[in-house]
């Protein structure tokens, strides 16, 4: 037979019992859809977190507590702090540095004029707003004598701003912070988020103010940018110098570690490559069991049709005929399928990003290519090697006992 009339005579087998192949497509498609999805939002997270990363500059070096193996492992909480205010004085004296950012990262609650909101309040120095380049609706950003003086200045917002005093002028009214009063300096313009950060639910304070309001000594980290000279020789004049500063002797581990822009984007990128993996091979499983499916139905396919496959072949039909029919069927089964949820998973993966998108900036609508061919592949490659088996069953029947039976 020809494949036009294997694929004719494979769709009019599948539509004569309609019920039952939709029900055996389900497992292919969840299966697609589900694959699609994940690696869809997955290079869709890894664009939004490596643009969130580079939105800062490609040379920034991150000086962080504690031991960089364990960096990124669960032990990292427990990390002693060694990160003082008077190491980032000692690095801001250095002219091989641009941007010395100290700071002191949490969440607390602001209030004022009876509203309140939960924010990020960061303690940091001037440089943070021409680092982020940050652009004032009112005001402006606190200075070095704010620092020096540890005054209790903020720079609000714009949704911190709108929530607590509406549509009148915040500079020169005070909100409170960890219930102490705080005198408004500036309002940041509507940012959405920049690296990792909602610009408009944080607030600023100088990064002293905020070590006395906290009660805490060290910072949670420090951020430099090199001044003409190369990462690697940042690295080491910055270690040398936290070394010295820490007063640690010749053989004594770092009580501090650095990481690098690149350094990160090859984190980021690992992370989220290896959670793809992970979640596709979970959704490996449905295909599995979709192909399972598949062959079961053929084999009940084959059972209910023997006299038909024994007609056929009385008829002078060959065995690579029958072979080809049954082998049809479940290749076009899957097929189907397979364009049922590549289908189905553009339209998840656009649901998804866009609700991802109304609660996190920089996340774009995109679908992973390998996810749409993976799918049809695999999909075909599912019809082939689990409809092989009753297709060879049916091509092996004898046509006199085939057509013994009821």
């Amino acid at each position: 037979m020809r494949i036009r009339d294997l694929f004719l005579s494979a769709l009019q087998s599948l539509t004569r019992n309609k019920g039952r192949t939709v029900l055996t497509m389900l497992g292919i498609v969840i299966g697609i859809l589900s694959v699609i999805l994940v690696l869809s939002i997955g290079e869709a997270a890894q664009h939004s977190i490596l643009g969130q990363i580079n939105s800062l500059g490609t040379d920034l070096i991150f000086l962080q507590n504690g031991d960089k193996e364990l960096a990124n492992s669960p032990d990292q909480v427990f990390a002693t702090p060694s990160l003082t205010y008077a190491d980032s004085k000692k690095l801001k004296d250095q002219t091989w540095l641009r941007y010395v950012l100290p700071l002191v990262i949490t969440n607390d609650l602001v209030t004022g004029r009876g509203e309140d909101i939960t924010v990020q309040v960061t303690g940091t120095s001037p440089d943070e707003a021409e680092l982020y380049d940050l652009t004032f609706k009112e005001g402006g950003f606190f200075d070095v004598s704010d620092v020096e003086g540890r005054s209790r200045v903020v720079v609000l917002g714009h949704e911190v701003a709108k929530t607590i005093f509406g549509d009148e002028q915040a500079v020169g009214n005070s909100v409170k912070i960890n219930n102490q009063n705080y005198r408004v300096i500036g309002v940041v313009v509507e940012s959405g988020s920049r690296a990792f950060t909602n610009l408009d639910k944080s607030v600023y304070v100088p990064v002293t103010s905020a070590l006395d309001l906290y009660g805490q000594k060290y910072m949670t980290y420090i951020i430099v940018q090199p001044n003409g000279i190369s990462q690697n020789e940042t690295v080491y004049r910055v270690t040398e110098l936290m070394r010295e500063a820490h007063r640690l002797r010749e053989g004594d581990n770092d009580d501090f570690f650095m990481e690098t822009m690149d350094e990160s984007v090859q984190s980021v990128s690992q992370i989220t490559d290896i959670l793809s993996i992970f979640l596709s091979s979970v959704a490996a499983i449905s295909l599995l069991v979709g192909g399972i499916g598949i062959m079961n139905i053929m084999y009940v396919s084959v059972t209910e049709r023997t006299r038909e496959i024994g007609l056929r072949k009385a008829l002078g039909a060959k065995n690579r005929d029958v072979l080809g029919q049954f082998l049809m069927e479940a290749v076009v089964l899957t097929a189907l399928s397979g364009i049922v949820g590549v289908v189905l998973g553009i339209g998840a993966t656009w649901l998804a990003i866009k609700g991802i998108s109304n609660v996190q900036d920089g996340w774009t609508f995109s679908v992973s290519t390998n996810g749409i061919l993976l799918g049809f592949f695999v999909s075909a490659g599912v019809g082939i090697l689990f409809g092989y088996a009753p297709a060879k069953q049916a091509s092996k029947l004898r046509p006199i006992e085939a057509l013994r039976k009821d």
